[in-house]
Order: structure tokens, then sequence, then C-alpha cells
């Protein structure tokens, strides 16, 4: 799916900064090598899920045809594309349970869908604080406008700082108090967190922030 993706944004990818530089974009890799080795991944992956459990089986499907019509339709609306993006990432979420046959919380549902809206706004934020920088107001192939960043700067961070929340009030939880012998030790994942996301808005600002924030995080000494 995000081969497809790759494919369907190639003429917006090739106007872009750094994304002109993709596989695809670049015409480094071929199209039709693209599209056999993306077809190839989804009948290994459905055949794996079917081998997993057939609810997951069924999950994954859905997931496929989210992402299908995430890149078709909803990336080009304004606001819809990261409540989306978030959303599937939570879906992932989801899956792994079905998959392992862990029932999940709604704390942690609750958690990632704040911390995943954050981080898909810090993303478009990056992007449109790249277009401020290089004097450009719109993006390609996406409904955004340089200055929306006055009202997606504040929304990104309160996403961020309502998933350290959530986090925050799980720690005084039943459900925190039996999973962990030393519960209270998990307010220093939640000062870590506080920091981290506190980190990528910083660097989002100062217009330092990798189009993927978890790429970012990955080559971060900070993160």
């Amino acid at each position: 799916t995000y081969i497809f993706n790759d494919l369907w944004d190639l003429e917006s990818d090739r106007k872009h900064a750094r994304k002109r530089y993709r596989p695809f974009a670049s015409a480094e890799i071929p199209i039709i090598q693209g599209v056999a080795v993306a077809l190839m991944l989804l009948l290994i992956a459905v055949a794996s899920a079917c081998f997993v459990a057939f609810p997951f089986a069924g999950m994954v499907m859905a997931y496929i045809v989210l992402t299908t019509l995430y890149s078709w339709a909803l990336k080009h609306y304004v606001l819809i594309d990261v409540l989306m993006l978030a959303l599937l990432y939570t879906f992932r979420v989801l899956a792994g349970s079905v998959a392992t046959q862990i029932p999940i919380t709604q704390w942690l549902l609750a958690f990632s869908i704040f911390m995943f809206f954050g981080l898909a706004l810090v993303k478009r934020c990056a992007e449109l604080k790249s277009l401020q920088l290089a004097h450009k107001n719109s993006t390609e192939g996406r409904d955004y406008q340089v200055q929306d960043l006055v009202v997606l700067w504040p929304l990104g961070i309160g996403a961020s700082l309502c998933s350290i929340v959530v986090f925050g009030l799980y720690i005084g939880t039943p459900v925190a108090t039996s999973a962990y012998s030393h519960a209270d030790l998990l307010w220093l994942v939640g000062i870590g967190l506080l920091y981290w996301n506190a980190r990528l808005w910083v660097k989002t600002a100062r217009g330092e922030m990798h189009d993927d924030p978890i790429v970012f995080a990955a080559r971060d000494f900070g993160s």
C-alpha cells in the first residue's frame, strides 16, 4: 500500500523539494517493477494473515481497503487526511490484538489515537514549514496552505499533550497497578514522552523535521 501510494503521488512528489528524490519520483526504480513488487507483497501479506487467523486476515483486508481509500481520495481533504492516518495507525494496534488474542484497554486506544494524531500533524506542519521557508503558499496534492499553521500548530501540540495526559491518568488505575509491580515508575516513561513530543515540535518549528517523524527519531540522538 505504501508503494501504490507513492505511485499515485508521482506528480506531486516530483514537484516537492525532497520527495522528488524518492525512488519512483526520480525514476531510480521503474514503475512496472514497483507494481510487481507491490502485488507480490500483497499476496504474501494476505496468505500470511490467513495462516495466523482468519479474523486477522479480515483485519488485513479491511486495512488494505482503508489505505486504498486514503490514497485515492481522503488524503486530498484538509484534516481528514491526518485523522485518517491516526485511525489507520490505531487500526494496526487493534489488528495486533486480534492476531495475538491479547485484549487491549480503552487506555491504550485513547493514548494511541492522540499520539498518532499528533505525529500525523507533525508531518503536515513540517511540510508547511518547509514551504514557508521556500516562500510558497500551498502543498501539491493536498488541501493545505501555509496560513493553516496557525491552526495546525496548537491542534498538533494539544493532541500530543493529550496522549501524555491519558498516559499519566492510566498510571493510577487498577489496570496499571495490577499489571505492574511498581506502576509509579511509569512516570519516568511519561516524562520521557513529554520530552520527546516537545522535541519533535521544536524541531518542526525550526524547519529541521524529516518528512517522517519516525525516521527523524531513529536518526536523532536526543530521541
